[in-house]
């Protein structure tokens, strides 16, 4: 399988903690088992910029061995500094990995001539095609749909992009872009309604890492034209989005859902705390009056 002919539903795979990574070939037949054929890892849900270089070209190493050809493997190696993220760009170009994409450069805000140097460094140390990737929440700004564009046609190598920014306007914008010249992939769970019926090939989900049924739901609905199914199975995935993010930190919850359906891959990944006995309580009551698991 190749990154241009992909469309569907991305998982933004959660990471097992260290002490469970024998459970990595568990969880990609999960997903599958329920219609998953792209993983993006080591991003938000995949706690990657809490992982040390070498920590996190181990877990690439055996995502993609788990998955072999059975589907594409995005690599996400953003760091607040270009010398890592030329580092892991470069490894996962070597364990055949179907892209890269990095965050853009956090901590400092970095103007567009800034940004274009960092896609070029990055492009030039790996085999891999790179994505650029906005997500304002984690880098702390935004990038313009201007300056996306000049980065991907200014820069070779560069052939796509994961946009999480939640701008409907800019989701608009990307959807007037050409599928045959760049891979565009959508983030953002409360958006992939809005993303395959706009035409966009690829959206990546992070509760596919849980309930990856209910994304490819989304999905194949939408490409059938049953519409108002679709909206239902969105505004269901909107609910279960809600109560994952008012109950506990950042990725406890999120496992703790995985292991509700069955695969334990252990907690969140330090320094985030797990979740306490009443938030696990909280969760199963809830997401059990949304989609009875």
């Amino acid at each position: 399988m190749r990154l241009e002919g992909f469309e569907g539903i991305i998982s933004a795979l959660l990471t097992p903690d260290e002490q469970h990574l024998d459970k990595i070939p568990e969880l990609i037949e999960f997903q599958l088992r329920h219609g998953i054929k792209g993983f993006f890892i080591l991003g938000t849900f995949g706690e990657g910029p809490k992982l040390g270089p070498e920590a996190r070209m181990r877990v690439a190493e055996k995502i993609v061995e788990a998955v072999g050809e059975k589907g594409i493997v995005i690599v996400h190696v953003g760091a607040p500094d270009l010398d890592t993220a030329k580092r892991l760009a470069r490894h996962a170009g070597e364990i055949g990995a179907h892209a890269v994409s990095a965050v853009a450069p956090f901590y400092y805000r970095y103007d567009e001539e800034s940004l274009k140097r960092f896609y070029e460094e990055l492009a030039k140390s790996t085999s891999a095609p790179v994505m650029v990737y906005n997500n304002p929440g984690r880098q702390g700004y935004g990038i313009g749909f201007e300056t996306i564009m000049r980065i991907m046609e200014e820069v070779p190598g560069v052939e796509g992009l994961k946009d999480t920014s939640g701008d409907v306007a800019q989701l608009h914008a990307l959807a007037t872009i050409p599928k045959e010249r760049y891979f565009i992939a959508i983030g953002s769970d409360a958006l992939i309604y809005m993303t395959f019926t706009l035409g966009l090939k690829a959206h990546v989900c992070g509760i596919a890492s849980m309930w990856p049924e209910l994304a490819v739901g989304i999905y194949r609905a939408v490409k059938e034209g049953r519409r108002e199914e679709a909206l239902e199975l969105q505004l269901r995935m909107n609910r279960v989005r809600r109560i994952l993010k008012s109950i506990g930190p950042d990725t406890a919850s999120y496992k703790y859902a995985l292991r509700m359906r069955g695969i334990d891959i252990g907690g969140p990944i330090p320094p985030t705390r797990g979740l306490t006995p009443e938030e696990e309580r909280r969760l199963r009551e809830e997401i059990s009056q949304v989609i009875g698991t």
